[in-house]
């Protein structure tokens, strides 16, 4: 959870607590806020990470996020998953370019690459995709990497030993704020009734939805 204000500042608070967002997300809301010294009232935007990932966390993060621009009637910023871990990793390991993965679960990743542009923004390279690990083939120009993805996908991925790989790395608030402020001044903001998660696999979503 991260806060920016107008002048710059950020505030932020972050914690790894699996099956606990609907309890901690309200509480980590609040304690920004205060530290901050704003109102909910005084927000103008919200920002969200819409997938992919787990179909739960997303869910929770796109009703939260909906809910608080239906009540402050604020624009919505739904930015990539994949795209806030790229930005982490290109940040923290000072690259140029990543490729970025996360677990899909079956045997999958959902995974991208991204260079960093000249106002050291994630870009994205061609699309985001979810595959079949072995199916994945990896450039012999990425020279770095990040999320567990790489981890479960080690034993079958072929690549250099001169890969930097952050396999603990996990996408944060901070990270995508900068994707944030880019999405505003490009105006790329949605309504509330406008939100698109990004599953990726859609097969898998549209049968969870008909159970």
């Amino acid at each position: 959870m991260a806060l920016l204000l107008e002048d710059g500042q950020i505030f932020s608070e972050f914690e790894i607590a699996a099956r606990q967002h609907t309890r901690l997300l309200p509480q980590m809301m609040n304690s920004v806020m205060v530290a901050a010294g704003c109102s909910k009232s005084s927000l103008s935007y919200c920002a969200f990470c819409n997938g992919p990932g787990a179909f739960t966390g997303i869910r929770i993060a796109a009703a939260t996020a909906q809910g608080i621009g239906i009540a402050l009637n604020i624009p919505l910023i739904p930015v990539s998953t994949l795209a806030t871990l790229a930005q982490a990793s290109l940040d923290r390991q000072d690259a140029i370019s990543t490729l970025v993965a996360l677990d899909a679960r079956m045997g999958e990743v959902y995974w991208a690459v991204y260079n960093k542009d000249d106002n050291g923004i994630a870009q994205l390279v061609g699309q985001e995709r979810v595959d079949k690990i072995a199916d994945v083939q990896i450039d012999p120009s990425i020279r770095h990497g990040a999320g567990h993805g790489w981890s479960v996908a080690k034993d079958i991925w072929q690549f250099e030993q001169s890969v930097s790989v952050d396999d603990s790395l996990l996408p944060d608030a901070v990270s995508l704020i900068k994707l944030v402020k880019q999405a505003i001044s490009n105006q790329q903001t949605v309504s509330a009734d406008q939100i698109d998660i990004n599953y990726l696999r859609n097969k898998v979503a549209e049968k969870s939805a008909k159970k």
